[in-house]
């Protein structure tokens, strides 16, 4: 029951995020509000939760993990309820950053409490099963959501996450004992500083996405200098928030390293596979969304069975094995056509996610094992911390990369059409019936959409082979890291 709460209270934030997403064209109708105001509500959750994590995870090692795990809770559902009922976009706004507040308590300690709920010899079962509700329920709250919202409005939708996180609330003040607690002081200045550092460095990413620009760059600049600031600090403070001498673990560092690229990986193969889906082959954004169902079910079958091989064959084969499955996901995208059947893009993702799977429960456990019972909580925090912002990273860089190749690469292929290659990706995007301009005839028209598809083709081509050598350099790095272990 401990392990379904932490995996349930994870699940909430997930499936929270797609809610918003998903419905977020229904809010702006429903509150009349601009497109502008539409980003700001959709991102504002993501960013406070960046600012926050950190300092959930020093806060559930100072005061309790379980206590400030169902404060988190509790805020969720407080907090949703309120983004439910928001009557205008002011009230939305407050409600979006308290959630992400919220979020982060619960996303930062839910593994910090299983790690500490569970004796050593149960840990890695017990992190793959919370691994595997985490992938069966995530699924859940996203789904209903959408329903509810399609049917009844989104303020019916919105209802599922506080209901969930009260739910979550009950089975942990029901199950979940509290954990031991530090007497460490709390380091605000190195908290601040990491704040800044995340949400400058997510935020710039996300930006990066309509190009380079000092609206992009700025942050970007800000996060790193705050980033470098913090490292700094945090070398001369006499409670540090994130005690840096626990990367001398190479272990920890080779988990470290593991998750970074895993997550790098799957934000930049989950634009990808929109950019083949969508754009290239004109499919609707829900063929997405249902060929990830059976992909996140043999997710959770694939956690659980690392656990238990985890155990047997030992961390670094596991890690190797799940970067390997990643890589071998990649490159069998280079296969695909216009005319690759749906089925087989489906079991290509499934595995993609597979091994994503793989390499969290042996990440995981061996993050979990290197961080001393005071610092629980932190560590946790810092896997979370890793996981959204590579991912978000990912994301941002792989589609920013892939849009500049393809527009390289039109160029010359537009050559006296009087057409640039951001129409043609425009016209791409938005299908035969938007022509450029009144003077384009039908044949021409063709041709650009023709030209353009292959040059997206292409260059998703090459991102994906890019992603695959990053995984297997990653996998290089873990054996070296594991090797120069020491036995004692």
């Amino acid at each position: 029951m401990a392990t379904l709460a932490m995996g349930l209270g994870s699940a909430v934030v997930l499936g929270d995020l797609r809610i918003l997403s998903a419905n977020i064209s229904l809010i702006r109708t429903g509150l009349q509000i601009s497109p502008s105001m539409a980003i700001i509500v959709s991102s504002l959750a993501t960013l406070t939760l960046a600012a926050s994590v950190l300092g959930a995870g020093v806060l559930g090692d100072r005061y309790g993990m379980r206590r400030m795990f169902l404060i988190g809770a509790s805020g969720a559902a407080v907090f949703g309820m309120l983004g439910a009922l928001a009557p205008n976009v002011v009230v939305l706004l407050i409600a979006r950053a308290g959630i992400g507040v919220a979020f982060a308590l619960t996303s930062a300690l839910s593994l910090a409490i299983i790690n500490a709920v569970f004796p050593p010899e149960k840990r890695a079962i017990a992190i793959a099963w919370f691994l595997a509700v985490i992938y069966v329920l995530g699924v859940l709250p996203g789904t209903a959501g959408g329903l509810l919202a399609e049917r009844l409005g989104w303020r019916a939708g919105a209802l599922v996450t506080p209901v969930l996180a009260i739910i979550v609330v009950a089975i942990t003040v029901r199950y979940v004992p509290e954990t031991h607690r530090s007497h460490r002081g709390i380091d605000v200045l190195g908290l601040l500083l990491v704040a800044v550092a995340l949400v400058g460095v997510m935020y710039g990413t996300a930006e990066l996405n309509s190009g380079v620009h000092p609206g992009a760059i700025a942050p970007l600049l800000v996060g790193t200098i705050a980033g470098t600031a913090f490292l700094w600090w945090e070398t001369r403070s006499d409670h540090p928030a994130l005690d840096l001498g626990i990367f001398r673990s190479l272990r920890f560092t080779a988990a470290v390293t593991a998750g970074a690229a895993n997550n790098l990986v799957q934000g930049g193969s989950g634009i990808m596979i929109i950019f083949y889906l969508v754009v290239i082959r004109d499919q609707p954004t829900w063929i997405v969304a249902v060929l990830m169902i059976p992909a996140t079910l043999l997710s959770a079958l694939a956690a659980l069975g690392a656990g238990r091989v985890t155990a047997r064959i030992g961390d670094c084969a596991v890690l190797v094995a799940g970067l390997s499955v990643l890589a071998v996901s990649l490159l069998l995208r280079l296969l695909f056509g216009l005319d690759t059947p749906i089925v087989a893009v489906g079991a290509v993702m499934a595995l993609m996610m597979v091994g994503g799977a793989i390499v969290q429960t042996p990440q995981t456990t061996v993050m979990m094992s290197s961080a001393p019972p005071e610092l629980g909580g932190v560590v946790s925090a810092v896997k979370a911390a890793v996981g959204s912002s590579f991912n978000g990273l990912g994301a941002s860089l792989f589609a920013m990369v892939a849009i500049a190749a393809s527009y390289l690469d039109l160029g010359p292929d537009l050559a006296g059409t009087g057409i640039t290659a951001e129409q043609a990706g425009a016209l791409l995007s938005a299908g035969d019936s938007a022509p450029i301009g009144p003077a384009l005839d039908p044949s021409l028209t063709q041709k650009v959409i023709s030209e353009a598809t292959s040059s997206v083709l292409e260059a998703a081509d090459a991102m994906n082979l890019i992603m695959a050598l990053i995984a297997l350099s990653a996998a290089a790095a873990v054996v070296v890291l594991f090797r120069r272990t020491s036995p004692h």
